[in-house]
């Protein structure tokens, strides 16, 4: 079989048995979370119905996640299924279609990324005017039992450790224009006690001027889009890691393929 076709045989079994392991990692989690309905705090969810990109909206997002998974988990099984069969089997029509279907996915993971650069930027505009207008238009009060997307607001204060929308750096801020300090509801406070550093469910009734009326001390000044954003930024350099591997291994899993196939196909006839 040559020297390529004997170290593809051996890439082949390999990665795509690391593969399909990690395919039933996806596949099983996901299973779990379509069975437990719960895995998104109930608080959030009015807040994420409100956030809409395109036809869907954030909920609609995190519950279709679980779906995603069991999804995502099928397809690569049934492709590291294709490679190691190939690969074992010595089956060129399984290497054959294996490459392609590899082929495709290289070409799209690299048309997302491009896509991604283009239009990350005007997503995030989006979405945090979309967050923006749902603060401005719908936060009425600074309790956890009234209004459901306030709460959901003052959960995601507290749970961020962040305050409003943008950053708050003074009595003026993102609250001047909710129906919570326009209706009266505020009384002298210029921001919410959630948006306190140490407030928790428990102690949400406290009274905390200096962060709340002042806006001079104790207050998180970080706004909670900025918040979100870094949490996962936090992570980019693991996500831009994983993704350069995933695509130089799929890279050499086409190009092993294709060595196989030709070796087998001098083998059918008779070349070799």
């Amino acid at each position: 079989m040559g020297c390529c076709g004997t170290l593809g045989h051996i890439y082949l079994v390999v990665v795509n048995g690391l593969f399909m392991l990690f395919a039933i990692m996806l596949i099983v989690p996901g299973a779990v979370m379509l069975a437990d309905v719960t895995y998104v705090n109930q608080k959030v969810v009015p807040l994420m119905k409100t956030l809409s990109v395109g036809s869907f909206n954030a909920a609609d997002l995190a519950d279709g996640l679980a779906i995603v998974m069991v999804a995502a988990g099928g397809v690569i099984l049934f492709i590291a299924t294709l490679g190691i069969c190939g690969a074992c089997k010595k089956a060129r029509s399984c290497l054959c279609v294996y490459s392609l279907v590899v082929l495709s996915l290289i070409v799209a993971q690299i048309i997302a990324v491009v896509l991604w650069i283009l239009m990350n930027a005007e997503a995030q505009s989006y979405l945090k005017s979309q967050l923006l207008s749902q603060l401005t238009n719908k936060y009425s009060n600074d309790d956890l039992t009234t209004d459901e997307i306030s709460t959901a607001f003052n959960f995601m204060f507290m749970t961020l450790e962040c305050c409003a929308v943008n950053a708050v750096t003074g009595t003026t801020n993102d609250f001047d224009s909710t129906p919570w300090v326009t209706g009266g509801s505020a009384g002298s406070k210029n921001v919410p006690i959630f948006c306190c550093s140490g407030i928790d469910a428990n102690s949400a009734g406290a009274s905390f001027t200096t962060c709340t009326d002042s806006v001079s001390t104790g207050y998180y000044g970080i706004g909670c889009y900025d918040a979100f954003y870094n949490l996962i930024m936090k992570y980019s350099i693991y996500y831009i890691a994983v993704g350069i591997t995933i695509l130089v291994v799929e890279t050499l899993g086409v190009f092993f393929a294709c060595c196989m196939c030709k070796n087998l196909g001098k083998t059918e006839n008779g070349t070799v």
